[in-house]
């Protein structure tokens, strides 16, 4: 990936050229490549009660496509045949933290539209079918062969195959075709319609990059005007002309209530980047239990003395999502769909609580010198944020 970002293609030209524009096949984007995690320790995961996976099988005995939703078990594997069928497995970047060390090469893209690495299974001929998907995703080949096809031409209205658990296209007809190797890696911008299988036994790492709907922004703009006790003005109209038919909304009213609209928008825009900030820091979910395990009682700040001076260190939960904005009178830090304001002389310190994934009595030193930045720093581990990786 190191000559994706600098010998090849800048970052900034990738963005300018590539992203939500057109795919890009980017032959050993990580040279050398070897995948960190095994089938088995995959399987493994998928086992598990609070990790969402699934097993896809082409010519399943139940028919077609037939999906079986996890946790999986050992005799869902059993009764696998040995071609035509694929494991997935979401968010293995939050369960097995060291794989985050994987999105370095991506965090030119906000993390804030990070998603998760993904990572699926196959034997020969293991697919998922033809489909689109609504985000944009970097395909990278952990081993094996894959071989993907995909249409040149955006499909925003999908024709599906119905009676099937999966969206898969009733038509595909490629426009390209690539064999992939471990270490090579394709991005594909949202809605463009691709068919991966593979040629043997084989794992891809598919690193998603979601983007809110416009319904869903809608929705948190009027949750943060509701909270702020804004745009309560009732609709008005001191212009009503006379009538011939009183049941009728005439075009006057309509335009009426745009204009209405427009302005409960307008008196939304300082509240934008908090709106936005608590929406896409909402957890997941199927994550939610997990994360909810680091909670802990109530810290001090001699307890965090004490702790770091032992040699104690602070890790950031990664089954949250951190983001920070800045403001007039300072910053606020946001996790799990909570604000948590900070100073302005406390906002330099936001990339640090947001972004590190630890850190130690070096850096609470500096943390301690901004009392909003300690107050922030205590919600945070009670609210399990950030928790102690005690030494063994």
């Amino acid at each position: 990936m190191t000559q994706f970002c600098n010998s090849l293609l800048s970052q900034q030209d990738f963005l300018a050229q590539y992203w939500q524009k057109k795919p890009l096949l980017i032959r050993q984007a990580f040279p050398n490549f070897a995948s960190p995690i095994s089938p088995d320790e995959l399987a493994g995961l998928a086992c598990e009660d609070e990790v969402e996976s699934r097993l896809i099988e082409e010519k399943g005995a139940s028919g077609k496509w037939q999906v079986t939703r996890g946790p999986l078990s050992e005799k869902d594997f059993a009764r696998l045949p040995e071609t035509h069928w694929t494991m997935l497995v979401q968010d293995v970047d939050k369960h097995i933290p060291e794989l985050q060390t994987l999105l370095d090469p991506l965090r030119f893209i906000p993390d804030w539209r990070r998603d998760d690495l993904m990572i699926s299974y196959a034997p020969k001929f293991g697919s998922v079918g033809p489909h689109t998907d609504s985000y944009d995703v970097f395909l990278l080949q952990a081993m094996g062969t894959r071989q993907w096809q995909i249409m040149d031409q955006e499909i925003h209205e999908a024709v599906l195959i119905d009676g099937i658990e999966l969206q898969i296209l009733q038509e595909f007809n490629a426009d390209q075709s690539w064999e992939l190797q471990p270490g090579d890696m394709l991005y594909l911008p949202p809605h463009i319609a691709h068919h991966g299988v593979a040629l043997d036994e084989c794992m891809t790492f598919s690193f998603g990059f979601r983007a809110p709907k416009k319904i869903e922004l809608l929705d948190a703009i009027v949750d943060s005007l509701l909270e702020k006790n804004l745009a309560k003005d009732m609709y008005a109209d001191p212009d009503l002309q006379r009538v011939e038919n009183s049941a009728e909304i005439e075009q006057q009213a309509v335009f009426r209530m745009k204009q209405m609209l427009h302005q409960a928008i307008d008196e939304a825009e300082p509240l934008l980047a908090s709106a936005l900030a608590k929406f896409v820091t909402i957890t997941k979910p199927s994550l939610e239990n997990l994360a909810a395990e680091y909670r802990t009682e109530a810290f001090t700040v001699d307890d965090l003395d004490r702790l770091f001076a032992c040699g104690e260190q602070l890790q950031r939960n990664v089954y949250f999502r951190f983001a920070w904005i800045k403001e007039q009178e300072g910053g606020v830090l946001f996790m799990a769909g909570e604000a948590y304001p900070v100073d302005k002389d406390g906002v330099q310190f936001l990339p640090e609580l947001t972004g590190s994934t630890s850190l130690n009595q070096q850096d609470w030193l500096l943390l301690k010198n901004n009392s909003s930045i300690t107050k922030v720093m205590l919600q945070l581990i009670e609210e399990g944020g950030w928790f102690w990786l005690l030494d063994e």
